[in-house]
């Protein structure tokens, strides 16, 4: 079984790509992970082995999909928390991939989109589930503005098997964060370079050509090489850390819209769909957006953050 050391020094360089300053992560002896630092899993595990299969490989034939990741485009990643407390840095996590099926929709556009869902478990050496990874991915023909699967995207799979994390185990748990009644305020970024492209892909792991490749992304058709969904996910993250924390996170579902070019500027926004309390935890249900200054959303997200009452 494949496992994933977690650094302080990766949380670090994470942070930054992000653009986040936060103290915890760049200070801490042993900071928490930020809401989308699991995608470095790749650094770990080939998390495409999961098309290896045999369930998966006759769900994808009886879907007329090739086995393998060949002709999918991520659509959508989630990742879940089972805590407090969250993953940190000097956790080794046990790593286990899960298939979560395959189905079958009618686009909008017209024509038959087949979703892929797929996800990776992460486990603490006491075997109780810390956190998941859930990825979603799309037929080629069927997502034009989806981000290709190098950029490995993830949504809202089936319920996670084995015991999960529960209760307080840190030895000093971050007090809940205030509620923002109206939401976030708006956090711009940018305008995006190739150094901002780069520095995201060294720190998640993500060497997808086309996003640092002009000639490769043009041989493609595209005018240039395009931003990585995943750091623009991560921009929307780091507003959420501004205001809720670092510890809070419950739940981050990202899906990718549209694509981001070098020179494009973002503003972060979002706004409070609800509250529910879950696991003696009070929690603020969010909409999020990362919208460009063309008026287009680049990425969507619903996050869950534990709050104060």
């Amino acid at each position: 079984m494949p496992s994933m050391p977690v650094e302080r020094g990766k949380i670090r360089e994470y942070a930054v790509a992000t653009a986040n300053g936060r103290p915890e992560y760049l200070d801490d002896p042993h900071p928490p992970v930020p809401p989308t630092f699991l995608a470095t899993v790749v650094f770990w595990d080939t998390i495409s082995e999961v098309f290896d299969d045999p369930a998966a490989v006759a769900a994808l034939a009886a879907a007329g999909i090739g086995r393998g990741v060949e002709g999918l485009l991520s659509v959508e990643q989630e990742y879940v928390f089972h805590g407090p407390p969250l993953p940190r840095a000097g956790d080794v996590l046990e790593l286990t991939r899960r298939f979560d099926g395959v189905e079958a929709k009618q686009g909008r556009r017209g024509g038959r989109m087949v979703f892929v869902r797929f996800a990776v478990e992460f486990r603490g050496a006491d075997g109780l589930l810390r956190a998941e990874c859930r990825y979603t991915s799309a037929q080629l023909a069927a997502a034009a503005h989806a981000v290709p699967l190098a950029s490995v995207a993830v949504t809202p799979g089936s319920v996670a098997s084995g015991p999960v994390a529960s209760g307080p185990r840190a030895p000093r748990p971050e007090a809940p964060a205030a509620a923002a009644p109206d939401g976030l305020p708006p956090r711009r970024f940018g305008p995006i370079t190739m150094t901002d492209i780069v520095r995201y892909q060294g720190a998640s792991g993500d060497m997808n050509p086309m996003h640092h490749d002009d000639e490769l992304a043009r041989s493609a058709g595209y005018p240039a090489a395009f931003s990585v969904g995943m750091l623009s996910a991560g921009y929307l993250a780091t507003a959420c850390t501004d205001v809720y924390g670092t510890e809070s996170v419950r739940r981050f579902r990202t899906r990718f819209r549209d694509l981001v070019w070098r020179g494009d500027s973002l503003t972060a926004h979002g706004s409070v769909r609800g509250h529910r309390d879950e696991e003696g935890e009070h929690r603020v249900l969010l909409d999020l957006a990362l919208s460009t200054d063309a008026g287009g959303v680049a990425v969507e997200a619903d996050a869950e953050f534990a709050v104060a009452p």
